[in-house]
């Protein structure tokens, strides 16, 4: 009887504690209402609704979309997801609370998939675990909001792309099949948006043997397959709003909402505030004003302001409470991500060298990160970088096991010999 490695008993671990951890968080919300734990929530569903409903797509007021009218405040991958689910289930939360069970515990062996296919077994073993058992994301699993079905795509693109890197000479359909996932998962949440220029930098660097000719069509079939989708969304938001807006308006406002962070006043009521004092514009020309606002307000501050600023943001990028207390649950969950932040960077680093898979990979990653903290986003946006970071992390323990082992033979042999 063949024995099981280390590999398979950790994803086997990672897969059950998935499983348990998962369970035990919908008992605990069996008798809530799913909409009561987050606007964003709220939002999605009724999108959703409308959308079955005819009306189009259309809000209810939450930050600058306005109650039943059209909205570009979320992209569409996600509301249509819920349509479907709709469509076949009734407009049930709890289904999409239990389909979200479902993705989360698939998305543990396609980590591990991925893992394997970049670094080794026991790399993509050890991630999915993190994954697993990370206790924000099992509470993301539980809500109405895109993370869960945002952690699928972008593994399955990640996958695909690991794939077109290992051959000498992908075909067309494969970098059709890539450029049509990257539309899915870009309209479900735009932090991929470095991907097709990376992936075009790699294509041309990876594959320069294969000649212009099949460059230039690879490059043209992988670009046009990957914004066929976001095409119509565009010209949608154009018609609708004036604007050709390709991506949504929660960027602008998160970037706006950053820069009053510790003002006292709750983000609900200030953009209340600001809707109904710009009651003549619509949601991009708010989005639109928003920025400029937000970047005058940056600019007015003093080098301290802003540097205390960045702290209050990269303290909410890892989840950290306003006070420090080691006794506190989330002081030592932001110190968890902190730390596999800084050891999952290093080890994508260590790994990247003569491998564009990897070098995109932690491109990605950093790129990502860099942009989250520049434009004063939260945790909730760092939470995808998770099963990378873990990656790097795994990779990282990985390399310097291996050094060790090393050290220890070499002395080992001088030993014997003298």
């Amino acid at each position: 009887m063949r024995r099981l490695d280390a590999a398979i008993i950790i994803l086997i671990i990672a897969i059950v504690l998935g499983v348990v951890m998962r369970v035990e968080a919908w008992e605990k919300i069996a008798k809530v209402d799913v909409l009561t734990m987050s606007s964003d929530s709220v939002s999605y569903n009724g999108i959703a609704k409308n959308l079955l409903a005819g009306k189009g797509y259309s809000s209810p007021n939450h930050m600058i979309a306005r109650q039943d009218q059209p909205t570009a405040f979320y992209a569409p991958t996600y509301p249509f997801y819920l349509v479907a689910l709709y469509y076949v289930f009734g407009p049930s939360t709890k289904a999409g609370v239990m389909s979200h069970m479902i993705l989360a515990i698939a998305t543990i062996p396609l980590i591990y998939l991925l893992g394997m296919r970049l670094y080794g077994r026991v790399e993509g073993a050890i991630a999915s675990l993190i994954y697993a058992v990370s206790p924000d994301i099992i509470h993301y699993n539980i809500m109405l909001t895109s993370e869960t079905l945002f952690f699928v795509l972008e593994i399955c693109l990640s996958i695909l792309i690991v794939g077109i890197f290992k051959k000498d000479r992908p075909s067309l359909w494969m970098l059709a099949a890539t450029g049509l996932v990257f539309g899915v998962t870009y309209l479900c949440r735009q932090t991929v948006i470095f991907l097709p220029a990376l992936i075009v930098l790699g294509l041309w660097l990876r594959f320069k043997d294969n000649g212009y000719s099949w460059l230039l069509k690879s490059t043209g079939v992988f670009l046009v397959a990957a914004v066929l989708l976001i095409v119509p969304w565009t010209i949608r938001n154009y018609m609708v709003f004036g604007e050709p807006v390709f991506s949504t308006t929660t960027g602008p406002a998160t970037l706006w909402w950053g820069t009053y962070e510790d003002k006292g006043t709750p983000l609900g009521v200030l953009i209340d505030r600001y809707r109904e004092r710009h009651s003549d514009k619509n949601e991009v020309q708010m989005s639109q004003m928003m920025t400029k606002e937000a970047i005058q307000r940056i600019k007015h501050m003093s080098g301290t302001d802003i540097r205390g600023l960045l702290h209050q943001r990269v303290r909410r990028l890892f989840g950290f409470p306003r006070v420090y207390d080691l006794r506190k649950q989330q002081t030592v969950t932001g110190l968890f991500y902190l730390v596999l932040g800084v050891l999952g960077i290093a080890g994508l680093l260590i790994a990247s060298k003569g491998k564009y898979e990897r070098q995109l990979l932690m491109l990605t990653v950093v790129l990502t990160m860099l942009l989250h903290i520049f434009t004063l986003t939260v945790f909730r946006y760092l939470m995808p970088l998770v099963p990378f970071l873990g990656l790097g992390a795994a990779n990282l323990l990985s390399y310097v096991a291996t050094r060790i082992k090393a050290v220890f033979q070499a002395y080992g042999v001088r030993l014997t010999a003298s």
